[in-house]
């Protein structure tokens, strides 16, 4: 049987023996069942995550280069789009004070600490300076923005903090998830070095090996220039870039907020 299949079957047999466990208190037996559905879940979360790092790749490489750089790669006729070309995703980060001592710029080699200068709405005052978008100033993380080109995605994947995202110049597209809907995702497993991600190609599913992910409830907007989106923490979203686009966005601490949910699939 598969791994996946094996770890379907397990988080289904938990679930009923849980259940009925909780209805009758006093049966040994059932109290006893969980138990043993409950390890069984736990080798094969264990089992599944040995076979994921061992066949991972990482999706990107990181490189060093200006923006124009970037732009003479990434503006391209849609001729030159495609699964099997190139994409490329320029990146600036502000560091701010991220804790540990990074007030100095130290979180990124060579780090873009005016964007805190340039995006006025993303600085962490206090008081009644407050930013609209900051809702714990002091947990500020940084303000990263992103350059994509046409075609760039980022899998879907859930934050541990709240997002404030502004979109600035072109298109992008958001599919939206309640945390609620995490059993369907198919994540990677906790410990796995894309952990928090989907396991499924959403451009391609296979709905074989991944057969809960049609159950899955989606929201989707498209983001215009303009345009700024509140993620709340645990949320999932997956992201496709439409056009030749950039964004801004900054974390402002994090809230238990749907940690049942999370918690319930494995984080």
């Amino acid at each position: 049987m598969h791994l996946l299949d094996n770890l379907h079957e397990a988080r289904d047999r938990f679930d009923k023996a849980k259940a009925y466990a909780q209805k009758h208190q006093d049966d040994d037996e059932a109290q006893q069942e969980v138990q043993k559905w409950d390890k069984r879940l736990r080798d094969a979360k264990k089992a599944r995550q040995d076979e994921e790092s061992k066949n991972w790749k990482p999706p990107t490489e990181n490189l060093r280069m200006n923006y124009l750089e970037w732009l003479d790669h990434a503006n391209v006729t849609d001729d030159k789009l495609g699964p099997d070309n190139p994409h490329w995703y320029f990146r600036l980060i502000g560091c701010g004070d991220m804790g540990d001592h990074t007030a100095d710029g130290s979180c990124d080699k060579g780090s873009s600490e005016w964007l805190f200068d340039e995006l006025t709405f993303f600085q962490p005052r206090l008081g009644e300076r407050r930013p609209f978008y900051m809702i714990e100033p002091q947990q500020q993380k940084g303000i990263h923005c992103r350059f994509g080109m046409k075609g760039v995605i980022a899998e879907n994947h859930f934050d541990l903090s709240r997002n404030a995202i502004a979109l600035l110049g072109g298109q992008r597209r958001y599919i939206l998830a309640h945390p609620n809907q995490c059993n369907n995702m198919n994540l990677l497993p906790r410990g796995h070095p894309s952990a928090r991600h989907s396991a499924v190609d959403w451009a391609n599913p296979d709905l074989d090996n991944f057969p809960t992910f049609p159950k899955a409830h989606v929201n989707e907007i498209v983001m215009q220039p303009g345009d700024v989106l509140y993620l709340p923490t645990n949320w999932f979203h997956y992201i496709v870039s439409l056009e030749l686009n950039f964004q801004c966005n900054t974390r402002s601490g994090g809230e238990r907020l749907y940690r049942k949910e999370v918690n319930d699939c494995g984080f």
